[in-house]
């Protein structure tokens, strides 16, 4: 009793772990997790002050959705720019359409059509977390389990997760089924990776929590920190019952998502919740990405809404102009002559601005965002639909549809090399031992290779290795670099059905650990002692495994202290980069020279290069140490950098023990689709983490490099030296230069440290890159990939860039290019979840650039010139029919009918268009990589181009008002002989606005079919058939001759005239403007037209055949034009 009461006194101190939200009610919002504080909980007494485990990943709720979707709808600014013109078409003094808002109508369908899709993928989220909430898992009432929904799960609460189920929140394990404490767990839905991970309650604890009643009683007190987004980190400690305070870390640490595997159970307590755990601290909002035309696209709004202006004013000034000249000779106008208020100069100019205001509405096209965003998503679909980038059963995923348009323009393409280039299947080919490079013959027989153990993941046919191994002067060595690599690993051991079966967490040690099986030393597993098995000619020797020095993308390498439980001796054993062992080591060995060129050859020939070395630690020294280390592991504060301090202590003066060397064999088709990509003109950076021979013989496989290319190399180990490559390379690149050679950039990672810190230094830098014929980065960090693309975008700030990954330390750099691209691979899909696209193979690159992207990218900017244009022809005839009435600002049109041209009547054609039209076959286009060179340049959208869209739909607005007001309107009268007034003559200049819009589109498509001619026709009949219908159910006068409007054949002829007429200044200008462009295309580029145009003429070389495109000849006569 006096123990429990001494426990309850330590025990029961009030929980303060909570941060409260600041400001008054709480209205100044919550803590990030930056400012949340430590932990300091009891084990199986909930913190209730905290968040429950209810997930919610919706943007919306019932109450909010309205009020946040308005306030997100009218962020936009094209939508504010709407609802300002139909308040002013409140206000009869200058409204055209009696005081009716009646651009509300196709406002209110385009925000209601957003916000339809915002609903919908908001229900998709909160359906899903309505699933994950209430998933069951085992929580302990009192002392027994009973079944809890994963929402009312608190942090403090001790749960059992069963095997294969997932785990609901972040616990710490505190006892498992296995009688060593391990667990196995699978991390799939967190990183994409299936290899199993081990996990396992700390020995001085999982007694405590042995069963129901353990748990029930132990009032342990775990201290650790605060919430935060790093997956891979956890630092702790737990005090146990005999009061001994037990450091932890992530290898007692599971995360939410992770699933059970290989055991019957595991209990832990809560450590974070819902919102609070890594995984939701981890989830990213989609990004916002804007694509270069959008951008544009975005500032011809603004420049057409200013000559909106410019225009409303100058016909506000010619009114009053006209009026004050003329006031006196205008009584029909019933205007109060004696009136103070109408006859102001200011009156009339601010009323006449307001009324040429709301005509030029649709100046700025209210429908152009709802189509481009509907184009984007259809063509994502096509994209996903596309089984020429299927790999199995993976489709290609689009994540930004909005940047279809931009994969057609890249000019810049950075590529991981590990997993996206290469496949990431790791085969041992070579080792170096006392000097002696093995694996250099293949000299084995059927019968001596089955002989040895079957095993996976090796190609090692040398038969001098297994005799030096039985007897020669270099069989100790052997033998120790075998027991070297069958030791220093994280390699997971399990037995099923008698098999033994390897879990790698990395092929690189899969590969490693083979081979040593395959050479007679095999690694058995580690017992519940911590006793590391090895199986070596018959005989099974135990080393105990002391601690593991884990590896990172910083430290690049890995070590394992073991003790040999026969000689009792202490074992250092280190693997790791050549670059990073190098200074840690004895470089006095007689056999460093030799090992040192052994990897130099293995890197030549593009394989991936480990060094093993060894220390024998006096025990003493290690004693002494592993306080220090247990100390700085359970540190709370700054543990990393204590740990990282004492790792670089105990890994110094190393002996050589060999080298390794394992191949990563290309993707399919890598080498094709670099160099057709680099045939566009697209510059092509690989970053690896690969010493520089290495990549050297990579890029030349993979055809990054070429043997006629000169190699600049930028590298050195201080400031100096880096200053003096860079100036050299220099020098080189301006002798290549003036000497008409290709050059390939080769820069180490080393060199790029101090090359970012010297803004002079890295715009050189960039600008050699630029004018190289490709670059390699090797041995960089992921933090140093993300930089290099950063650099690039900073001094090039007019180029595009794509970055290509496949693992987590690709994210980055991923994140930092203007298009981002996943490779669904081997390492996981961090990569491919935070990327724009994602597919299988690196292959796919070619088609989703050279095919998908220079063809949104074409039809896109033609949809956007299109939406001008129309908007052009629509508005422009009232201006200049407006010079007969003195621009009074009469509207031709009814306001009502008029806001349907755009969502009704023009919209769907240029939508066809735009999915369905094809200048070249596919297969054309992935063989004449020249054809991507528009989007490189963005010849399609310019400011001038622009400017000549507006301006031709300019002239042939005032081609149709005077066609109509000078031809037609002469013969267009009623049966009393009186010609027809204002209004039926802008019923048919509106009827002839129709069909000359959506005939344009039929003009500049390239392909025609059933489908897009049906559409277009039926979106012109679809606006006569609501003619006799609006004038059934309107009263308004623009309708009230319709009876007669059809009867007239004046209007069928000048229907005739003005298709006719802008049909051919139309096409007569485009053929002159293709003809100049063909001229200068020709001059420019002689040998691409004439390639293309052998191509073209020769038919067994035509990949375009009549049945898969009848339109062959056109398709021949515009590659002559390219």
């Amino acid at each position: 009793e006096e123990i429990n009461i001494e426990i309850s006194k330590v025990v029961d101190f009030p929980y303060t772990n909570a941060v409260k939200p600041k400001g008054p009610f709480g209205l100044w919002g919550k803590a990030t997790w930056e400012h949340m504080p430590s932990r300091k909980i009891v084990t199986h007494r909930h913190d209730k002050a905290l968040p429950t485990n209810k997930i919610t990943t919706t943007k919306y709720t019932c109450l909010t959705f309205l009020p946040k979707n308005l306030i997100e709808q009218f962020s936009k600014l094209a939508n504010v720019y709407f609802l300002i013109i139909g308040l002013l078409q409140i206000f009869p003094a200058i409204s055209t359409s009696n005081g009716v808002p009646t651009i509300f109508f196709p406002l209110s369908v385009v925000i209601l059509i957003s916000a339809v899709k915002d609903l919908y993928e908001d229900l998709k989220r909160k359906k899903s977390d309505a699933e994950e909430n209430n998933s069951k898992v085992e929580c302990l009432v009192g002392d027994v389990w009973k079944t809890k929904r994963w929402a009312e799960v608190l942090v403090g609460e001790i749960i059992r997760v069963n095997r294969d189920e997932y785990f609901p929140a972040d616990i710490l394990v505190l006892a498992t089924s296995e009688p060593k404490g391990l667990c196995y767990i699978e991390t799939k839905n967190l990183d994409g990776e299936t290899n199993l991970k081990h996990k396992y309650a700390h020995k001085d604890i999982r007694d405590d929590f042995r069963n129901n009643d353990a748990c029930h009683l132990a009032k342990s007190i775990f201290e650790y920190e605060g919430p935060n987004p790093y997956l891979y980190q956890f630092q702790g400690s737990i005090t146990n019952s005999k009061g001994e305070k037990i450091p932890l870390d992530n290898n007692n640490f599971i995360l939410r998502g992770s699933s059970l595997r290989n055991s019957e159970w595991v209990i832990g307590v809560v450590a974070y919740s819902g919102p609070h755990s890594k995984i939701m601290l981890n989830s990213v909002k989609a990004r916002a990405k804007r694509s270069k035309i959008e951008k544009m696209m975005n500032q011809c709004i603004i420049t057409i809404f200013i000559v909106q202006i410019i225009l409303c004013i100058f016909s506000a000034l010619y009114y009053n102009a006209w009026y004050q000249q003329n006031r006196d000779d205008i009584p029909y106008l019933e205007i109060d002559q004696n009136g103070t208020t109408e006859n102001s100069a200011s009156y009339i100019l601010l009323v006449r601005y307001g009324n040429w205001m709301l005509i030029f509405t649709n100046f700025v096209p209210i429908s152009l965002m709802m189509s481009l965003e509907m184009v984007r998503f259809l063509q994502a679909g096509l994209i996903s639909l596309d089984k020429e980038m299927t790999t199995g059963d993976l489709r290609t995923i689009i994540q930004s549809s909005n940047l279809n348009e931009e994969i057609g323009q890249i000019q810049y393409i950075f590529s991981d090399k590990t997993g996206t280039l290469t496949k990431n299947l790791m085969e041992f080919k070579k080792i170096s031992i006392g000097g002696i490079s093995y694996g250099e013959n293949k000299d084995m027989s059927p019968a001596d290779l089955k002989a040895l153990p079957a095993v996976e993941n090796v190609d090692f046919e040398d038969s001098q290795f297994f005799a030096d191994m039985k007897d020669s002067q270099n069989s100790d060595k052997i033998m120790k670099t075998l027991q070297h690599i069958a030791l220093c690993h994280t390699i997971i051991c399990e037995e099923k059905n008698g098999v033994r079966n390897y879990n790698a967490s990395s092929p690189d040690e899969l590969a490693l650990v083979n081979w040593a099986k395959f050479s007679g030393c095999e690694y058995l597993g580690i017992n519940e002692k911590n006793e590391m098995a090895l199986k070596i000619k018959d005989q099974v020797e135990y080393f105990l495994l002391l601690n593991v020095l884990e590896f990172t993308s910083a430290r690049k390498r890995m070590s394992v202290i073991v003790k040999s439980l026969e000689s009792a001796q202490i074992f250092l054993l280190c693997k790791g980069a050549d670059s990073i062992l190098l200074e840690r080591m004895n470089t006095e060995s007689p056999d460093f020279a030799v090992t040192n060129k052994n990897l130099e050859d293995y890197a030549n020939i593009g394989l991936r290069t480990l060094l093993l070395a060894e220390r024998v630690i006096p025990e003493e020294e290690y004693k002494a140490w592993a306080k220090r280390y247990n100390e700085a592991s359970t540190a709370i504060k700054n543990r990393e950098k204590l740990v990282e301090d004492l790792q670089e202590e105990i890994e110094k003066d190393m002996e050589l023990v060999g080298a390794t060397a394992i191949e990563d064999k290309l993707q399919d088709e890598v080498g094709e689709t670099i160099a057709t990509l680099k045939e566009t003109g697209i510059k092509v950076w690989v970053l690896t983490g690969d010493k520089i021979e290495t990549a050297i013989n990579i890029a030349l496989s993979c055809k990054l490099f070429d043997t006629t290319l000169e190699k600049i190399i930028i590298d050195g180990k201080t400031q100096e030296d880096v200053k003096e490559s860079m100036r050299k390379a220099d020098i080189m690149h301006q002798v290549c230069i003036e000497e008409h050679k290709k050059f390939a950039l080769v820069v180490s990672g080393v060199a790029l440290i101090y090359l970012m810190r010297d803004d002079v230094l890295s715009r050189q830098l960039v600008e050699i890159g630029d004018l190289s014929n490709s670059v390699i980065a090797c041995r960089v960090s992921p933090k140093q990939k993300q930089e290099v693309v950063s650099l690039v975008r900073k001094h090039k700030p007019d180029v595009t860039t794509l970055a290509i990954g496949d693992g987590a330390n690709d994210v980055n750099m991923i994140i930092a290019a203007h298009v981002g691209i996943g490779i669904k691979g081997v390492e996981g899909h961090q990569a491919s979840r935070a990327s724009d696209y994602a597919f299988g193979e690196f292959r796919h690159l070619r088609r989703l650039l050279l095919c998908h992207g220079r063809e949104s990218y074409r039809k896109n900017t033609k949809l956007i010139l299109y939406n001008f244009f129309k908007n052009m022809i629509l508005v422009l005839p009232q201006f200049w029919w407006a010079f007969n009435n003195a621009l009074s600002g009469i509207s031709l049109y009814d306001s009502f009918v008029l806001q349907f041209f755009n969502l009704f009547y023009t919209s769907l054609p240029i939508i066809v268009f735009a999915l369905l039209d094809k200048e070249y076959d596919e297969r054309v286009l992935v063989k004449n990589p020249q054809l991507y060179i528009q989007g490189m340049k963005g010849n399609l959208f310019k400011k001038r181009i622009f400017w000549v869209w507006v301006m031709w739909g300019a002239v042939q607005a005032c081609a149709i008002a005077y066609l109509c007001v000078f031809a037609i309107n002469i013969n267009f009268v009623v049966s009393d002989g009186f010609t027809q007034d204002i209004y039926m003559l802008g019923l048919v200049i509106f009827s002839f606005d129709v069909p000359v819009s959506n005939f344009k589109v039929l003009l500049f498509s390239n392909t025609h079919s059933v489908r897009s001619l049906g559409i277009n026709a039926i979106s012109s009949l679809f606006y006569i058939i609501n003619i006799p219908v609006f004038s059934a159910i309107s009263s308004i006068a623009y309708y009230k001759f319709v009876s007669e409007f059809f009867s007239i054949p004046g209007l069928y002829i000048g229907l005739v005239i003005v298709i006719g007429a802008t049909t051919i200044i139309d096409k007569g200008v485009t053929e002159l403007i293709e003809f100049t462009n063909v001229k200068a295309v020709k001059k420019k580029f002689p040998a691409i037209v004439r390639d293309l145009n052998i191509r073209a003429e020769e038919p067994q070389e035509r990949l375009i055949n009549a049945r898969s495109s009848p339109t062959s000849s056109t398709e021949t006569k515009n590659l002559r034009h390219h």
